[in-house]
């Protein structure tokens, strides 16, 4: 006698807090969340249970990169597919990744971001290309990225059927573009949501625990050691943050990042570098009439040995009128095999560096100070905003990525975290340690906007004339910036 099939309710398979996402048909479905909140088992399960249902529609799944799609998204399908009691009707295939529903040929495609021609050469033999998945979506850098995935899901679709993209990730910096593109504002094509390890009925109290620990403050009237009420904000409540406290607290996207525009040519002109095999880091900033700096490009590049660098420099530099190349102190350090500084090396390549300070604690503070929100108004709409005196080009993508990331050091509050033993960690130091020799050795004028200028207020503090005392090109200039 035959064993009677047993049906599987969904809502026993998928549990709670996630009933609008399940039905959400806006363009953009976007899910952040704490850990273990459920958000990439839940997105697996409704992937795989919507593709049953409508046999014309396909899904694309995208990560950074590529490779880190086997142990993530394809093995939480493979799961989602076993607990819905329906993986003998799905092929898994690893080379390359697919998931296949079997009885009409549907599939389950994988992308990177590291191979932009595949991500935006897809074609299915079966029905369209309607739905995308993108996991954890913090790791894409910049909105333009998300702007070439939007347009692969592209075309008419049957009826029934609905285009969408499914953005899931931790929110783990404050200043990601994400933020300010669906939180921070409101779009009418997409649906947010927030979920946190609160909706996840499966966790037992052990799992709990090591979330809710780091919200505690003493435990048997001692303190406790994990309480980290930042990183609870992040892990527990699935909000923007740095777990372990951001140094740059006063960076924020919509303040420090303004969009390229050319510099005029009497503003005067650095480069600031940060030299090692390991990498170098320059960042080229252009200071105004009124004081406010600009960084305005950028470069990272690692592997070069010290006259390549040199030579990067001088090419990415393009002719621009340098005042002055900032330096650490160590770059004067002689070199044992040639008896010659790095900076001997780039004065032979006629670069002439100048010795920045490299006080770590002073270096900091001034960041800080330079990144500190200011307020001022709209010159068009009189409207108050926040602006600072230290902007950055949306193209120094860097500098605007590693800042927000820096950490307080534990034992040193007054500096952000370099430690070196961590590879991943060092790496996010050296464009801010570049910015930091600029901002020690330029310090923020007290007053950015001072109401009696002298005419050579502008010659003694920042090297060139300001006959009248009168920015030029004193419309566009405000226009560009937003500064009254």
């Amino acid at each position: 006698m035959a064993k009677a099939k047993t049906t599987i309710k969904l809502s026993d398979v998928v549990g709670g807090g996630y009933g609008s996402f399940w039905r959400d048909r806006h363009r953009y479905r976007v899910l952040k969340g704490g850990r273990a909140s459920k958000k990439s088992t839940t997105t697996a399960l409704w992937f795989i249970t919507n593709l049953m249902k409508y046999p014309l529609a396909n899904a694309l799944v995208v990560r950074q990169v590529y490779n880190t799609h086997k142990d993530s998204t394809f093995a939480t399908l493979k799961w989602a597919a076993t607990r819905l009691g329906v993986y003998d009707k799905w092929q898994f295939k690893e080379t390359p990744l697919e998931c296949i529903y079997k009885p009409t040929g549907q599939k389950i495609l994988f992308r990177g971001f590291d191979d932009v021609f595949k991500l935006t050469s897809i074609t299915v033999e079966k029905g369209v290309l309607c739905w995308c998945w993108i996991e954890e979506c913090f790791e894409l850098e910049s909105e333009e990225e998300f702007r070439v995935l939007d347009e692969t899901i592209r075309g008419t679709v049957p009826d029934g059927l609905w285009k969408q993209i499914t953005l899931t990730f931790n929110p783990w910096v404050n200043s990601h573009w994400t933020k300010t593109r669906f939180f921070d504002n409101t779009d009418p094509d997409a649906f947010t949501l927030t979920t946190t390890y609160r909706c996840n009925e499966w966790l037992d109290d052990k799992d709990r625990n090591l979330i809710e620990i780091t919200n505690i403050k003493e435990i048997d009237g001692k303190p406790n050691p994990q309480y980290n009420p930042e990183r609870y904000r992040v892990i527990g409540l699935g909000e923007y943050g740095i777990p372990g406290g951001a140094y740059f607290g006063e960076f924020r996207t919509d303040i420090h990042v303004i969009q390229p525009f050319p510099i005029p040519s009497h503003w005067t002109r650095f480069v600031t570098i940060d030299y090692g095999l390991d990498m170098l880091a320059g960042v080229w900033i252009a200071i105004d009439e009124r004081g406010f700096a600009y960084a305005y490009k950028e470069v990272n590049e690692p592997d070069l040995i010290i006259s390549d660098a040199a030579q990067k420099v001088l090419k990415v530099n393009d002719g621009d009128p340098i005042r002055l190349y900032y330096a650490p102190p160590d770059l004067w350090n002689r070199r044992q095999e040639s008896g010659k500084s790095v900076a001997d090396w780039f004065r032979e390549s006629g670069i002439y560096l100048f010795k920045s300070n490299n006080d770590r604690e002073d270096g900091c503070l001034a960041m800080k100070e330079w990144l500190k929100p200011l307020d001022s108004k709209d010159i068009e709409t009189g409207e108050p905003i926040k602006i600072a005196q230290l902007r950055i080009f949306s193209n120094c993508k860097t500098l605007i990525n590693n800042l927000p990331q820096l950490r307080s050091d534990e034992l040193k509050p007054n500096i952000y975290d370099n430690e070196a033993k961590s590879a991943t960690r060092h790496l996010l130091t050296h464009a801010p340690d570049a910015l930091r020799y600029f901002c020690v050795m330029r310090h923020r004028p007290t007053d950015p906007l001072p109401p009696n200028r002298k005419p050579d207020y502008f010659r003694d503090v920042y090297g060139y004339d300001d006959n009248d005392g009168e920015p030029s090109e004193s419309y566009i200039y405000m226009k560009v910036t937003g500064i009254k």
